[in-house]
Parts: C-alpha cells; structure tokens; sequence
C-alpha cells in the first residue's frame, strides 16, 4: 500500500497540517476487480483500473456512474507517480483525456492531489504543460470576451468554445464522465492563463502557470520528450529576451560612448596652411613643433579648395625628442568646373605624450601644369604701343622687333591647411556597433512578431458551438467554486506559503457538482 505524502517544509505561520489519509482499496462492483483510492474522503468517483468503469465512491453501495468506456490508455505520468512542483510534493490521482467541439484539438489533464495543499490540474496540451489552480473569488466578466483584470494582472481575451470529456481514469473530487462538456473561456498574460468554463448551472475560474517540459520530467523522475508543437497558448515568448538583449547592450554602448565624449575633448593642438606650387614636386614640407600632454589618439583634417585637380599627402608625426614616426596618408580631388573645399580626416592610434612636428610629403595634379604665356604680339600691335607710350613726335626705334612676346604668369599653386586635433572621440566603433545591435534587434523583433502571431491565429471564438445549457447529463460539469481543495487564491499561490495550508478546508465536494480546470484553445 503506498505510503502517505509527506507534509510540506514548515514555516513560522503556517497552521498544524491535518493527518494524510492512507490509501484504501475496494473492490469494483462491475467486475470485482481492486480499485486503489488514494484521496480517501475527498474523491467522488473513481475509475476501476481493469474495466474502465467509473465508481460513484461518495455513494456507500459503490454505485457505477459509467460502465467500461473505452479501452484503457497509456498515459505518460501513470496514475500514482509522484512528484515535486512549486516546492510541493503531488500526488496523479486523476486522468483526462479532453477536445474541443470538433475533436479535431485535443489536451490531457492531470488532476494532483496533496492532503496538505488539496488539488491542482497539470494540463498537457501540444507539449506544453500548465499548472492550475482553481479560484474561489468572483471574477467579474468571466466568460465575456473582452480583457480581464485579475489581482492587478491584465488579461487579454484567447479563444471562446467548448471542451468535451473524451475519457477519464484515476479518482476525481466530481462524478466525472465522459459526457462532461463545458463552455470555455481562455484570456492569457503569458506565462499566467486564466482559464473559464462554465455551464447553465456555475462558472468556474482557474488560474495557471506555464511550466518547461524539462522541471515536469525532473519532478516526475520520467523521461517526458520536449514534443512541444508550434507556440504555447501562454508559453513565455522566447525571442523577446533576444530582442531585449541587443537593447540592452544599445544602451550601455550609447552610455560608454557619451562618457567618452566627456572624458575626449578632443582638443585642437596645432593647425597650419601650406602653399604647394608646381615647382615644389619632391618638396618635404614641415610644420611648426606642438606639444601633445598625455596619451592619445591624433586626428589629422586636411582642407584645399581644388578645381579640376587632386592632392595626395603622406603626413609623417614625428617626436622631436626621440625620433619615432607615426604615418598616415590622405587624398582629396574634385573634378568639376567650380572650385571646392574639399575636406578629409584621418585617425592615429593613440600616440605618448611629447613635442611633435609634421612631415608633409605631397603628390598634386598641378605638377604636371607649365606657366602659360601671353600670345604673341604683332609688329602693328608693338608699334601702336610703342606710339602711344612714347607720342607722336618721338622717333622711332632703330630696331623693331616683328614679333614681341608677353611676360608669363606665376606658377600654378594650391592652398591645404593640416590641422591636428588630440584625445578625439571615436564614433566608428559606436556607430558600427550601433548597425550591428540594430540588425539584432531588427531579427528579434521579426522572430518576437512571428511568435505571437502562430500564438494568437491559434485563438478566437467557435461560432459554431451551441450552448451547452440545459444539456448537461446528471453530474456531467464540475464542482462549484469553493467547493474543490484549491487554494484561497493569493499572488503567491505558486509558492509554498502559508496562504496555502489552508487548502484542504473544502476540499469535500457535493454529491450534485463536479470539477474541471482548464478550456480549449479553438
């Protein structure tokens, strides 16, 4: 005979726990065969393990509520296995085999027993696993289809439609039968279900937490297949912890990043104009010495207005003091008609502080350009000139020239201005680690959208079931709120608290109710 659960760890406030009752057998009135009753005092019916008959065993002649129903069923947690869950040792007591109108969407329930924290439902549906618990407090539009606030927590409206019993077995706190059929309601604040069903008689509310297949195979000691199918009705969105993790790492970088840009002035050190002429091909150009005071990065920005031309530097940073050299090399052109301000930068890791000087190597298209000369001046021209600058009565000139030619202008030039900044902030890596957590968090987002919509095309409302009211067989729904061994219903319930020990003060049902916890999701 198994042996009694045993109590629950005890804290400061909670009450004496009443005696266990010891499991007692009978025999089956159909066919003689032992049936087990493990919740002595607080089952209603039970289901003989070798006919499949339900056995009204509130009733003292072990009346048959329904004789032999379909073949017996494998389950994956045997009646009897025990297990551990929200810090409580359960009890499978009760299995349920459940579908919607259709039956084409099917779910399993598991009625858990403890003495000491009275009953909870772990539903199996699609893989997933969801432990209830029922309330005894009104909820006010329970059933309706619009959200549901319940202890502060909002719920939004899921799916509407019926749940039809399709086998039972184990021992239930109600005349189960499989002529049990209810109307559902599903509103959900994942990982949180509420969970409503109802007929012409009583509505009843449970309230459930998602729970990973993984923590019910360990608290069963079984080796349970994670077989889950396609979104869970509440299962905790697992994507939106990757979108939340590149929006993290988005703000702690845009925090580094200012922060450097209170500690990186970024100050401007030297600054300088250079004018380069055709004639200075192979010129090294050199600026005056500035000063650098302490380690860090060195920005050089080149400026030159250009007009159909282009200019390369080879910009040398050498430490006066000790000779080492730091190159960095730059390019600007601009071809069109107009003269430009072209404009260009270029980053040196950090560099010690010291006295430094610029070495400018240049390479420019104006090398290649000559002076141009004035065209060449006729003899009537030259004569015309030479009459007007000396006058009319003036001789003339023992030897004139036939041709004079004009002087040449001055050599093509350019003007670039270096100018040297130290400590300047670095945006490059902010704004490609910016790109990078966008895309994260774009990719998130779009698997976060996805998610919730494979979860919610799984809702909505049967039109087509008809009301169950006034349909029922006798004892066919479940017991009245209140009734049932559930909790009193606090934030915490999920927890061991004293809150909890309270449980099993209703836990004895009335002969004409019956219990069942979780709904469909049409």
């Amino acid at each position: 005979m198994d042996e009694p659960l045993a109590p629950p760890a005890p804290s400061p406030a909670v009450p004496a726990p009443r005696p266990a009752g010891r499991p007692r057998t009978f025999a089956c009135p159909n066919c003689g065969g032992a049936v087990t009753l493990r919740a002595v005092g607080q089952s209603i019916s039970a289901t003989c393990s070798q006919c499949s008959s339900l056995i009204d065993v509130a009733d003292e002649n072990l009346r048959i509520i329904q004789k032999a129903q379909a073949a017996l069923e494998p389950s994956e947690i045997p009646i009897g296995s025990r297990g551990r869950l929200q810090d409580v040792e359960w009890e499978v007591v009760g299995y349920m085999r459940r579908s919607d109108r259709t039956g084409y969407y099917e779910w399993i329930e598991y009625l858990l027993f403890n003495p000491y924290r009275g009953y909870r439902f772990l539903v199996r549906e699609q893989g997933h696993w969801t432990l209830v618990r029922m309330l005894t407090r009104d909820v006010p539009a329970a059933g309706s289809t619009i959200d549901l606030t319940v202890e502060g927590r909002r719920y939004a409206f899921f799916s509407k439609g019926q749940a039809h019993t399709k086998y039972v077995a184990g021992e239930f706190y109600w005349r189960a039968s499989t002529a049990d059929v209810t109307e559902t309601a599903d509103y959900i604040a994942s990982p949180h279900r509420l969970m409503v069903e109802s007929n012409d008689e009583e509505i009843i509310v449970s309230e459930g937490i998602y729970l990973e297949p993984g923590l019910v195979a360990e608290a069963f000691k079984l080796p349970l297949a994670d077989e889950r199918h396609g979104p869970g009705v509440n299962q905790p969105n697992p994507h939106r912890r990757w979108l939340r993790v590149p929006l993290a790492a988005l703000g702690v970088a845009t925090l580094l990043q200012f922060g450097s840009l209170a500690l990186s002035p970024g100050r401007q050190v030297a600054s300088q104009t250079f004018t380069l002429t055709s004639a200075d091909k192979g010129k090294t150009f050199a600026s005056e010495p500035f000063r650098l005071d302490g380690r860090g990065n060195v920005e050089f920005e080149t400026t030159a207005e250009l007009k159909d031309d282009w200019l390369e530097l080879d910009v040398a940073l050498v430490n006066v003091e000790t000779s080492r050299s730091y190159h960095a090399s730059q390019g600007l052109e601009n071809y069109s008609s107009g003269r430009v301000t072209e404009r260009t930068s270029e980053l040196l890791s950090p560099v010690p502080a010291g006295t430094y000087k610029l070495l400018i190597d240049t390479n420019a298209g104006l090398f290649t350009k000559v002076a141009e000369t004035v065209p060449m001046v006729a003899r009537e021209d030259y004569l015309q000139t030479w009459l007007r600058n000396n006058g009319q009565g003036g001789s003339f000139p023992s030897s004139q020239p036939t041709i004079a030619p004009a002087p040449a202008n001055p050599l093509p030039s350019e003007t670039f201005t270096v100018t040297i900044r130290h400590d300047v902030p670095i945006w490059s890596n902010y704004l490609g680690a910016v790109g990078l957590l966008a895309l994260g968090a774009g990719f998130g987002f779009f698997r976060d959208r996805r998610f919730e919509q494979s979860r919610w095309e799984q809702g909505g409302i049967d039109e087509e079931a008809p009301s169950v009211s006034g349909n029922l067989a006798a004892g066919g729904f479940v017991a009245a709120a209140g009734s049932s061994s559930s909790d009193s219903g606090t934030d915490n319930w999920w927890s061991s608290s004293s809150d909890d020990d309270d449980d099993s003060g209703g836990s004895s049902s009335s002969d004409d109710s019956s219990s069942s916890s979780s709904s469909e999701d049409t």
